[in-house]
């Protein structure tokens, strides 16, 4: 005959076994799971070290390159000066008195002479004008030390000015660049855009002493250079 303290025992150890074995189904099945889910997240981890593991290589490449030298002289083939036209005056030189003989001769008397004439609204010094003409030349390009020299020169055929037998002539040419002036000069060359390019002037002396005559004189030549430095 079984006791009810042996019943109780085995009800127990039952009950004991049946719990251990809850658990440790229960913790297979977490187990398995993890694993599960430690198998599914191993192609993106795999990748992710195969491309952390990807090889690569790089060089440097020195680059030169080399410009000629050159350069481009903007200028005007032909200049006609048109000078602005004076007032035409009247000039009253005051009171005469002058002895006259019988014969109708007049001696001794105060005539006009050049040197005592009134001013008109236009008068020179003498017969030389210094004319500056501006911007007329242009240089851009390149050359061995970014510098250019202009220069100028007046002819033996290119001196005078002519209109029949009125002459002007024209000497003393200079070239200019800010405040720079002379026969030549050296100048900046900013490369061959055209909106950075070198402008200047020139200056001459226009001698008028032989000049008896309005209208065109023709005849006048001078000559720019440009030269890379």
């Amino acid at each position: 005959m079984v006791s009810v303290t042996q019943k109780s025992n085995t009800l127990f150890h039952n009950l004991k076994r049946e719990i251990v074995m809850k658990t440790f189904h229960m913790f297979k099945s977490m187990l398995v799971s993890a694993a599960l889910l430690t198998a599914a997240a191993l192609p993106m981890n795999g990748t992710e070290a195969l491309a952390a593991k990807k090889s690569s290589s790089s060089g440097e490449a020195k680059v030169s390159a080399t410009l000629p030298e050159f350069i481009i002289l903007h200028y005007y083939s032909a200049l006609e000066l048109n000078f602005e036209k004076p007032s035409s005056e009247t000039i009253d030189e005051g009171d005469n008195s002058m002895n006259v003989a019988w014969s109708g001769i007049v001696n001794d008397n105060d005539e006009l002479k050049p040197k005592n004439l009134r001013d008109a609204k236009l008068e020179l010094d003498n017969d030389l004008v210094t004319v500056s003409l501006p911007d007329i030349w242009a240089v851009r390009g390149f050359s061995p030390n970014g510098k250019a020299e202009i220069s100028i020169e007046i002819p033996n055929n290119g001196k005078t000015l002519k209109r029949g037998k009125s002459v002007i002539e024209m000497s003393n040419s200079k070239v200019t660049e800010g405040k720079k002036s002379g026969k030549s000069i050296k100048v900046d060359l900013n490369g061959i855009a055209k909106s950075r390019a070198t402008t200047g002037g020139v200056i001459m002396d226009l001698d008028f002493m032989k000049t008896t005559r309005s209208g065109e004189h023709t005849g006048g030549l001078y000559k720019i250079t440009a030269k890379t430095i």
